[in-house]
């Protein structure tokens, strides 16, 4: 009984040694990533994937910098990946005005990561304009919370 417990203590030990000589599986090449798992590393290591704006304002606010360079360093990180820069607007302007609006502020947000190193062939600007808002209430709140840009990542 003894000889037979020895025996196979033996054994198990042998697979853990095996084991331990046995080279570690490749790691996934980071191009290799799904989009929704490149978006939620994106998400977490800039704080967000959107950046809001005041009303009728193209003008980044501090917050929104933040964001901005934590995206470009994600970016600069990760050069295989394309990013769209897509800008929102409220409901509250006409069609032609919110595009422009929008427009301007994708490409606020656009030329911010350009000017951290961000090579242009890697992004690109969509405007959007009241096309697709996040919320569909009309009051401040919601108007503001569509004022925005949205980094959507292409592969």
């Amino acid at each position: 009984m003894m000889r037979a417990m020895l025996m196979i203590l033996g054994l198990a030990m042998a697979s853990a040694a095996e084991a331990q000589r046995r080279p570690p599986p490749p790691p996934i090449a980071p191009h290799m990533m799904s989009l929704p798992v490149l978006e939620a590393d994106l998400r977490a290591k800039a704080g967000s994937n959107i950046v809001q704006f005041e009303r009728d304002s193209y003008v980044l606010t501090p917050q929104a910098q933040l964001i901005l360079d934590r995206q470009a360093a994600w970016l600069l990180a990760n050069p295989w990946v394309r990013a769209s820069i897509e800008g929102h607007a409220d409901t509250r302007q006409t069609r032609d005005y919110a595009l422009a609006l929008a427009e301007r502020r994708a490409a606020a947000a656009r030329n911010f990561l350009l000017a951290r190193g961000v090579p242009l062939q890697q992004l690109a600007i969509v405007s959007w304009g009241r096309e697709r808002p996040v919320v569909e209430a009309a009051h401040e709140a919601t108007w503001l919370q569509n004022s925005r840009v949205v980094t959507v990542l292409k592969q």
